[in-house]
């Protein structure tokens, strides 16, 4: 998958209250490498902490935003700013305080939201309901079950993802000889270690095993306990640690606060007590984990018991058997005597998280989980598609509609566009109905959005940015309205894509990949399908020209939007161009192009010899479908940035394209083949409608001669002509 910033990634934040020492912020870092590498933008937010370094040194952008306290509601403003500002398609917070900002931020700036839950929570808090996702992610069972008991959420609502571990970095290797004396270890000395966060609810199972070592010590003189950790009752862990050593009269308990080389403190552990992620890190390590957490005990894991473990995360979700330093004392104590169950408990450990929490798995699990709220693709039965007035802004939408009827193969696809447009997509099968977009004001565009409403779609998607195409989205009662965050009125749409700009494929695309749909095919090559009709009327028309000659058929487009002078070629030029191609190479010319072109067409193809045979000006006189016909029979079109290069193009046939004061890059003929004329300007922008102030002479097109077109035109001929020998 490419980069979002290019065909099919996503632009995706992850939103979390802090970045220090903690599973919650283990996962989100993990989860922003995984979605990284499967070729999405990830940016991290966050108020800050230890961990922003690691996140940097994976090439993550961290973006500093405080929303602690009364900074709540600042925070939620600066934040809806930034999703703006740096285009997020998608944004996934990680528990509560993150959630209430994310939502709120999310809602103004009209960017889809998931939430995911790190934990369980009582059900006095479920009046705090504004902030909850279509898609709410879990990591455990237990957690689901409290949010769907006690939360009344929807079943099919709450998704269990998984957590990853780093299996590179955790992983059974020698203790470190250096870490061991910088912690002042006694070497040989049966270990235990225990890496947790803290708090009030988690800092009992610190307690409770500093109370266990006057058990340990009688089995195991020289046994350690290595506590790390940080958090509210930090000092708290301490202070009994000390006691215990007192007790004891030696250093039997280390605090050792919080650290950033949990890999290596686990490493030298011979048993790991421990929940959630750091459980998990402890088998990847190869030691044997006895699971303990805040929700209680549940002892040994083994092979037997690694469902209900995992259901519960390591201790950590749900209600259990209280953690006691007797329980403690006893399976510790146990693993301790009998190394060889506990080596063959490591070994198991470290083959579960290999196979079932690698870091590829949950991001691909998490991926699947954003598309499927991009656009809950499973309630898609109708969708209607909104569509710009131009041929080439039509042409550029039809890899969209190809994605929607990929992805959603049984719905009602109903086009709204203008009726001359309708022979571009009638016969594609890419749409079921087509409705044709009326001219007038807003009334009529009520009417039009009322009348939507009777096919009660389930996904309105607006490629026009006109107020009206807006207003009859939101009046069609289309549950979900995907447009762009620069349309007029967008305020009437609920999902909005954050990029601006005028219509080019790579906004189209944008918009697709908003939906979470990648499309596979990006280009329009071969998406336009002719009716039988058009076919004979194209073969009438090339009839009454007489065009029935040998030589290559060239059809040129001199004319433009009319809206868009400014992207025109000289008329000289194009008569120029048509008397070479004519007198030298025998090709027979078209003129296409709309009624406006006609009277220009007419000033290319005059005085031309020999005598007006083998020459039709069609300019006016074609249908979209007709005028697609036409080029699909052609050799190679010359114009300027139009529709009909577009069709052209999207018809397989070659273009030379002439370009100036637009970009190539953007709006530039797709496909195989084509030759693209463009001499860049110190003044260059590009330029947009209306043209740059004071520019008169469009140097950027008159730079152009008709001899460079001449030439590219020779050199797609001169590739006809090796094309067809070969095929002889």
């Amino acid at each position: 998958m490419a980069s979002s910033n290019g065909k099919s990634g996503l632009t995706i934040a992850q939103v979390l209250s802090w970045l220090n020492y903690g599973g919650v912020e283990s996962y989100a870092i993990r989860l922003a490498r995984g979605l990284q590498a499967r070729g999405h933008r990830v940016i991290v937010v966050s108020s800050g902490g230890q961990l922003v370094p690691e996140l940097e040194a994976a090439g993550i952008e961290h973006f500093q935003v405080d929303f602690t306290g009364l900074r709540m509601p600042r925070g939620a403003w600066t934040l809806r700013r930034l999703l703006e500002r740096e285009r997020v398609d998608l944004v996934n917070a990680h528990n509560w305080r993150a959630g209430m900002v994310s939502c709120l931020a999310c809602r103004a700036a009209g960017v889809p939201y998931v939430l995911t839950v790190h934990g369980t929570r009582s059900p006095l808090h479920r009046h705090e309901v504004f902030y909850w996702s279509k898609r709410v992610v879990v990591v455990s069972e237990a957690s689901r079950r409290n949010l769907v008991e006690g939360f009344g959420l929807p079943e099919e609502r709450v998704v269990r993802s998984m957590i990853p571990v780093d299996s590179e970095r955790f992983r059974p290797k020698a203790a470190d000889i250096r870490l061991e004396e910088e912690l002042s270890l006694s070497r040989g000395a049966p270990r235990i270690v225990h890496v947790s966060r803290f708090s009030h609810s988690k800092a009992p199972v610190a307690l409770k095993l500093i109370d266990a070592m006057e058990v340990l010590t009688k089995e195991a003189e020289d046994v350690e306990l290595i506590l790390v950790g940080q958090g509210p009752q930090e000092s708290a862990v301490a202070a009994e640690a000390e006691k215990m050593n007192r007790r004891l009269s030696r250093r039997a308990v280390l605090a050792a606060g919080g650290r950033g080389d949990i890999a290596e403190i686990l490493l030298l552990g011979d048993v790991v007590v421990a929940t959630a992620t750091v459980a998990l890190e402890g088998m990847a390590c190869g030691k044997p984990v006895v699971a303990a957490g805040k929700a209680g005990y549940l002892g040994v894991v083994r092979p037997d018991n690694l469902a209900r473990v995992e259901e519960s995360c390591f201790g950590d979700h749900g209600e259990l058997a209280p953690v006691t330093a007797e329980r403690l004392a006893a399976d510790v104590g146990r693993l301790l005597r009998d190394r060889e169950e506990a080596a063959r408990l490591g070994r198991f450990g470290r083959e579960k998280t290999e196979s079932r929490y690698a870091l590829s798995r949950l991001a691909q699990e998490v991926e699947d989980i954003y598309r499927g709220a991009l656009c809950e693709r499973e309630r898609v039965k109708r969708i209607v598609v909104f569509h710009l007035n131009q041929i080439g802004d039509l042409v550029f939408t039809l890899p969209a509609l190809n994605a929607l009827r990929q992805t959603f193969p049984e719905a009602h696809i109903t086009s709204v566009l203008r009726p001359h447009l309708a022979g571009l997509v009638e016969k594609s099968g890419l749409v079921d109905e087509i409705v044709h977009r009326p001219r007038g004001g807003p009334w009529r565009a009520a009417a039009l959005g009322l009348r939507l409403r009777r096919i009660r779609p389930d996904l309105a998607v607006v490629f026009s940015q006109s107020a009206t195409m807006a207003l009859c989205a939101w009046l069609s009662g289309a549950r979900r309205r995907v447009g762009y965050v620069d349309s007029d009125l967008c305020r009437l749409l609920d999902h909005r894509v954050q990029v601006r700009g005028i219509p080019c494929p790579e906004k189209v695309l944008r918009l697709v990949r908003g939906l979470g749909l990648g499309p596979e095919k990006a280009d329009y090559v071969g998406l336009i399908r002719v009716s039988e009709a058009d076919e004979e009327e194209a073969e009438r028309r090339l009839s009454q020209c007489d065009m029935s000659g040998d030589g290559p058929l060239v059809a040129l487009a001199p004319g433009e939007a009319g809206d868009r002078p400014y992207k025109s070629w000289s008329v000289d030029g194009f008569r120029e161009l048509a008397r070479s191609l004519a007198a030298d190479e025998h090709a027979r010319l078209l003129v296409v192009g709309a009624e406006r072109d006609r009277m220009l067409g007419g000033e290319v193809l005059a005085d031309l010899e020999p005598a007006p045979r083998e020459r039709c000006n069609l300019a006016g006189r074609t249908t979209p479908g007709q005028l697609a016909a036409l080029l699909g029979r052609c050799d190679m079109l010359i114009g300027i940035d139009s529709g009909p290069m577009h069709v052209a193009a999207a018809m397989g046939t070659p273009v030379v394209a002439l370009f100036g004061p637009t970009d190539p890059h953007r709006t530039g003929p797709q496909g195989q083949g084509h030759e693209v004329i463009f001499h860049r300007q110190e003044c260059w922008r590009p330029c947009v409608h209306p043209v740059t102030p004071n520019c008169t002479e469009r140097v950027c097109m008159s730079a152009i001669t008709p001899q460079e077109v001449l030439a590219a035109a020779r050199r797609i001929l001169a590739r006809r002509e090796t094309k067809q020998a070969s095929t002889r």
